[in-house]
């Protein structure tokens, strides 16, 4: 292996938010100069940064590089201990060299607790008041929480749904708490009382998260003043029935009011006193007292009006929402395109690797046109013969651009010439030559230049050249795959002798 690498430690902890430094050694023990790529695998990409991804190594060269490792702070970074491989690739030839590592996360707790309502009313109707507590682990590892409640004046009985709740990194859940006055007076005036709600880290008992809320306690009223505000309510209802309202439109607006052709717009509105809303064109009639907002995607520039209604008359009013032409997406960029290995044998795989920018689709011919998800790191394929792969990178807009390369596939055969040889290499113009060979597991052996089809194990045959000429011995195997040997035989011109004048 030409490259190698090795780690200066085999662990490294980091808390996640902090950083931790892992050093590589890079050596090339090539005979020639290398550019080699350092790549990080096994965890999030955004862990890791390496200040000098590539470099340029001459043969014998050793290099130090650090590799920065930068969890973020959030629930995504479990607590643990990560595998990860730093391989070191040759940029020249696909080698590459790996050593092994582990990252471990530090655990970190962060809990959260709110409440719904903040304030409730208990009655002699309703002397049973739920509150929703709500907990949150913004942790990175699994919390179990004891909850309690309990308010300074001791007026309050709590019970809890639960009272234990296990919670993993990320994980929000609701519990029900349920407040009730301890004392419920027929005729009182009204009293308030606060309390306090908290939630506790079972393995942690320092990390805690606190939430106040307040239950209000309501008596009954006298039949009199019951009697004064039943006559009061039935002259208001009276009244309000009676009178005239006319509509108003306090207000109505588009957010955005600019967007982009594909985007949507939210229209919403406050009117009063209406039975009925119309929102034109094409967005149809709403009733104000459940409805107060419609999303819209209009394609080119529109005005919407809002006609609100009641049995009094109508009011309307209008907003624009302008629309801008979508810009166009920038065109893909097929940064690189290769194979590992370059070359293999029948019946191996290979795999295709791919580098892109800007692409929404990636088509690989062969296998027939496959489409894949740019974001795949490769794809695996067994060609029955050497073959060019074509890559085809497609952006939103259809805009695309390709990048070819070719993978060897080598068939050898079966067949093996173990040895063909020339009784002689040289002879004289008129001389014959016996060719002898051996060979193994073939069926059918020949020898070009007129001699034809010879014994596929052994044997010897003489031939007469009248120039220098070159045989060549070809074996096949049984699934006709051939292998070659051959001999030169060189001719000399006979010399004639020379004559004496007397």
């Amino acid at each position: 292996m030409a490259i190698r690498v090795r780690l200066g430690q085999d662990e490294v902890q980091v808390e996640p938010g902090g950083s931790a430094q892992l050093l590589a050694v890079v050596r090339n023990e090539g005979d020639a100069p290398d550019q080699v790529a350092l790549e990080v695998e096994g965890v999030d990409a955004e862990w890791c940064a390496i200040p000098i991804p590539s470099f340029q190594l001459a043969p014998g060269e050793e290099v130090q590089e650090r590799i920065l490792i930068r969890p973020p702070r959030n629930t995504e970074s479990r607590a643990g201990t990560y595998p990860i491989l730093v391989r070191a690739r040759s940029l020249e030839n696909g080698g590459s060299g790996v050593a092994q590592a582990s990252i471990t996360i530090r655990p970190y707790s962060m809990l959260s607790l709110e409440i719904a309502p903040k304030r409730g009313i208990a009655s002699p109707w309703r002397k049973r008041v739920p509150y929703e507590l709500t907990l949150a682990n913004y942790g990175n590892t699994e919390q179990t929480v004891q909850l309690h409640a309990h308010d300074p004046e001791d007026e309050v009985v709590f019970e809890l749904e639960r009272e234990r709740v296990p919670l993993a990194p990320g994980e929000t859940q609701s519990v029900l708490v349920y407040a009730q006055p301890r004392r419920m007076p027929t005729l009182a005036n009204p009293a308030l009382f606060s309390f306090t709600a908290t939630a506790r880290s079972v393995e942690d008992p320092l990390r805690s998260a606190s939430v106040q809320a307040q239950l209000e306690r309501r008596g009954l009223v006298s039949p009199l003043v019951l009697g004064f505000l039943a006559v009061l309510g039935l002259l208001l209802a009276l009244w309000a029935y009676t009178r005239p309202l006319p509509v108003e439109i306090e207000e109505f607006i588009a957010q955005p009011a600019q967007i982009t052709a594909g985007e949507t717009t939210t229209l919403s509105w406050i009117v009063r006193n209406a039975d009925t809303v119309l929102i034109e064109p094409g967005l149809g009639e709403f009733d104000p007292n459940q409805t107060r907002s419609v999303q819209a995607q209009p394609q080119t520039t529109t005005t919407y009006r809002l006609i609100a209604r009641n049995r009094y008359g109508e009011q309307l009013r209008e907003v624009v929402v302008i629309v801008q032409n979508a810009p166009e997406p920038p065109a893909p960029v097929i940064t690189r395109f290769y194979a590992e290995p370059p070359q293999i044998k029948r019946g191996e795989s290979v795999l295709l690797r791919w580098e892109v920018q800007n692409a929404t689709e990636l088509i690989l011919t062969p296998p027939g046109g496959q489409k894949l998800d740019p974001a795949m790191p490769g794809f695996e394929h067994r060609p029955s013969r050497t073959t060019e792969y074509e890559l085809i990178a497609r952006n939103a807009v259809g805009k695309s651009v390709s990048k070819k390369i070719k993978v060897e596939v080598i068939d050898p055969s079966q067949a093996q010439i173990l040895s063909f040889t020339a009784q002689a290499e040289t002879i004289t113009a008129g001389e014959s030559v016996v060719l002898r060979w051996e060979i193994v597991n073939a069926i059918r052996a020949e020898i070009d230049n007129g001699v034809g089809r010879i014994d596929p194990k052994q044997g010897e045959i003489t031939v007469s050249p009248t120039a220098t000429t070159t045989y060549t011995l070809t074996a096949y195997d049984a699934e006709g795959r051939p292998a070659q040997a051959k001999v030169t035989i060189t001719v000399e011109p006979r010399t004639e002798p020379s004559g004496e004048t007397p």
